[in-house]
């Protein structure tokens, strides 16, 4: 029994290290993806400008005068 019981305990124990590493590096990647797209959908001011003007929300003469306040 005792050599079971070592044989047994040993592979949980790999079993559990593997999937704690596991757990963490996918958690790590999640965060750094995460990080990275949050990063990326700042807009700059004039950029937001262009956008306000797509949508029809300002005038070309708003527009003209706002970028050149920027």
């Amino acid at each position: 029994m005792g050599i079971f019981y070592t044989m047994f305990g040993g592979s949980v124990m790999m079993i559990g290290m593997m999937l704690f590493w596991i757990v963490l590096i996918v958690v790590g990647f999640y965060l750094l993806h995460r990080f990275i797209n949050d990063r990326k959908e700042e807009l700059s001011p004039m950029e937001i400008l262009k956008v306000r003007l797509a949508r029809g929300e300002i005038t070309l003469d708003e527009f003209e005068q706002l970028s050149k306040k920027l």
